[in-house]
C-alpha cells in the first residue's frame, strides 16, 4: 500500500507480468490520522476511569477504613473522645432549651431517656477525611441500642436548630458501668452517609477504646452523659477518637 502526493489511496498488483493500479478512492491523510487520534483519546478515558476506580478502591480501603494505633489514658475515670474531629455543641441540660426542646422534644426526650436527672450532651461533627470507626468512652455494658429512621440533613452544618443532631436517621446505644454510671452514644447519619454498622449487641461488655461501630461518610456522634459526669471540653475543640479526654467521673462516686 502506498501513500502518493495526490492522497489517492491505490493498491500495486502484478498479474501475468503487468502492473495493475487499483485505484480504490481519494482518502485524506488527516482522516486516517484522526481516527487514529480518536481511538487513542478513548484508551486514554478508559485507563483515565481505571486509574480512577483504583484511588477510590484505595482510599475507601486503606485511609477511609483506617484504625490508627492511638494512645489510650491510663485511668478508669475518664472518658474518651467516641469519634475524630470537632465538637460542635455542648448542652448542660438540653431540656432547658426551650426553642431546641419544642422542636425536637420525642428526640431529645428519647436521648436522655434512663439516665439519672442531669445530662450534659456533647455534638462531635466529622467529615470523609476522618476515622469512622467509633471507640467505646470507657469500660461498660450495653443494656440496649435503638435504631430510628429520620431525614439527610447536611451532618456538616451546623446551626441553632441543630437539624442533624436531632431530626436525622440515627442509632441510640445505652451503656451502663459496673457502678451505675450510664451514658449515651449516639450515632447520627449526614446527608451522604448511607449506612450504620454496628458491632455489639444488647449486654455486650467492652473495654475503653474498643470499637462499637462504624458509620460511612458525612456524619456526626453525640454522647450523653449523666449527672456523675463532669465535662471538660469545649465547643469547637479537635478530638481524636479513644485518646481525647471529654470527661472525668466526679470522685464522689
Amino acid at each position: 500500500m502506498y501513500f502518493f502526493p495526490s492522497s489517492y489511496l491505490v493498491f500495486l498488483k502484478k498479474n501475468s507480468g503487468l502492473e495493475i493500479v487499483y485505484i480504490i478512492t481519494k482518502v485524506d491523510v488527516t482522516m486516517i490520522l484522526k481516527i487514529k487520534n480518536k481511538n487513542m483519546f478513548i484508551i486514554g478515558v478508559f485507563l483515565f476511569l481505571i486509574g480512577l476506580i483504583g484511588l477510590c478502591l484505595w482510599f475507601y480501603f486503606l485511609y477511609f477504613l483506617r484504625q490508627p494505633v492511638r494512645e489510650i489514658p491510663d485511668d478508669p475515670n475518664v472518658f474518651v473522645s467516641p469519634a475524630n474531629w470537632k465538637i460542635i455543641a455542648i448542652m448542660e441540660d438540653p431540656q432547658e432549651n426551650e426553642i431546641l426542646y419544642k422542636k425536637n422534644k420525642k428526640v431529645m426526650d428519647n436521648y436522655m431517656d434512663w439516665l439519672w436527672d442531669w445530662v450534659t450532651m456533647v455534638s462531635i461533627m466529622m467529615t470523609p477525611l476522618n476515622v469512622h470507626y467509633q471507640k467505646a468512652p470507657n469500660t461498660a455494658t450495653l443494656i440496649s441500642q435503638e435504631y430510628y429512621p429520620g431525614k439527610k440533613h447536611n451532618a456538616m452544618r451546623w446551626k441553632k436548630t441543630m437539624k442533624a443532631t436531632f431530626q436525622n436517621e440515627y442509632n441510640n446505644m445505652l451503656f451502663e458501668q459496673e457502678n451505675w454510671v450510664r451514658f449515651r452514644v449516639i450515632q447520627i447519619a449526614g446527608k451522604l452517609a448511607r449506612r450504620i454498622v454496628p458491632f455489639l449487641k444488647e449486654n455486650d461488655t467492652v473495654e475503653q477504646w474498643d470499637i462499637i461501630w462504624l458509620i460511612k461518610f458525612w456524619s456526626q456522634v453525640t454522647i450523653v452523659f449523666d449527672k456523675n459526669v463532669d465535662v471538660i471540653a469545649n465547643v469547637w475543640d479537635i478530638v481524636i477518637d479513644g485518646e481525647t479526654v471529654l470527661g472525668k467521673l466526679r470522685m464522689s462516686n
